[in-house]
């Protein structure tokens, strides 16, 4: 997941300004624009079946389960591309 995150963040440098995390706990934090709202962002994800929690207004949170399978992760990271794609 993390490495999913680092490639959002080489394609996105203008918006993702942080990439971090541990085991599945991960988060991304924007550049601070009043484009790159969390909140937003977060509604954007659920619609796309990713739930999301957005903390601090620019920093997106994703802890998904344990048993994730490695389509899933692809999955949250296409529709979190595709989100950031679209600011």
């Amino acid at each position: 997941l993390m490495g999913q995150f680092k490639n959002i963040q080489s394609e996105f440098p203008d918006k993702i300004k942080e990439v971090r995390g541990k085991g599945l706990l991960t988060a991304f934090e924007m550049h601070n624009s009043p484009k790159l709202d969390g909140h937003h962002i977060s509604v954007q994800l659920i619609n796309k079946g990713v739930y999301a929690k957005e903390t601090h207004k620019s920093t997106i949170r994703i802890a998904p389960a344990l048993t994730i399978a490695a389509w899933q992760i692809d999955n949250i990271a296409e529709a979190i591309r595709e989100v950031i794609d679209e600011l």
